[in-house]
């Protein structure tokens, strides 16, 4: 028992016969009552006073002492007991396995006997359109951003800018990083419209051969539409932090830009892994 335990256990019995016995001077219908009232007490002094009398791994719990600095039990605490993690199964291989009765025949059909499957080809048709939405919305801002961009002056005779070259330079990187980005842009967006566009109509004519052929001639110029977004992006996010130091003059521009590209390196650090997770899992 803990220290002072046994004290306690002894007080809660002893009070609770005594009630005992006074309950035994009354009518015999109450003698029940009485006798789950001194077990209910019992058995709650007990788990108050220490529970090491009962035992709680059932509940999945570990009750242990906290010992303080000078050695004294000063409470119980309670503790999880860890359990095993349970061994992960690839079902991968099972999965494809019991897959390929449905899967695999419906393609076949698809591809040799007609006709095309239009609720596949109108998911394929949108993803080209979101493609195409977001060049055309990032065009959009990058234009918006190269309109406030200003040339700083060759002999800044007022003292405006700390670093007249720093700045000169950084101007020169930052409208060469947004003409990268506008023409990534505008080639992602013309490239993915001009893909859906011509998708569809082979579509509505009946042209389902002609679909499947367009699709595959055309892979190609989808992936490098695709990683002209990517490039996009990065350059005008690049143009953004430098855009920043030209902001905020003085050495807090600076500080306030390296923060930026800095903030920017883990997020390109994740897009390349969801890249690399769809080759993986979805293109292979």
């Amino acid at each position: 028992f803990p220290q002072g335990s046994a004290a306690a256990v002894s007080e809660a019995i002893s009070s609770s016969l005594w009630h005992h016995r006074c309950e035994m001077a009354m009518p015999r219908t109450r003698g029940r009552k009485a006798g789950m009232l001194v077990l209910i007490t019992v058995l709650a002094s007990l788990q108050l006073s220490g529970p090491a009398l009962v035992p709680s791994t059932h509940l999945g719990l570990a009750l242990t002492p906290s010992v303080g600095q000078d050695g004294d039990d000063k409470d119980w605490g309670v503790k999880r007991i860890k359990k095993s993690p349970r061994k992960a199964f690839d079902v991968t291989a099972i999965r494809q396995i019991l897959h390929f009765p449905v899967k695999y025949p419906v393609m076949w059909q698809e591809r040799w006997l007609g006709p095309a499957n239009l609720d596949r080809a109108n998911l394929r048709i949108t993803g080209m359109d979101t493609y195409a939405l977001i060049s055309a919305v990032l065009l959009q801002v990058i234009i918006g951003l190269y309109g406030t961009v200003e040339e700083p002056p060759e002999e800044d005779d007022q003292g405006t800018y700390k670093y007249p070259r720093l700045q000169k330079y950084l101007f020169e990187i930052q409208v060469l990083a947004l003409m990268i980005a506008v023409v990534c842009s505008t080639y992602t967006m013309v490239m993915f419209l001009l893909c859906k566009i011509y998708t569809v109509m082979a579509l509505a004519m009946y042209k389902d051969v002609a679909y499947d052929l367009f699709q595959k001639a055309t892979a190609t110029h989808r992936v490098h539409a695709f990683w002209s977004l990517i490039m996009a992006m990065n350059a005008f996010l690049v143009a953004f932090a430098l855009n920043i130091c030209r902001r905020i003059k003085g050495n807090r521009g600076i500080v306030f830009m390296i923060i930026t590209l800095i903030f920017i390196i883990p997020s390109l650090k994740e897009w390349r892994d969801v890249i690399g997770l769809a080759s993986k899992y979805v293109f292979n």
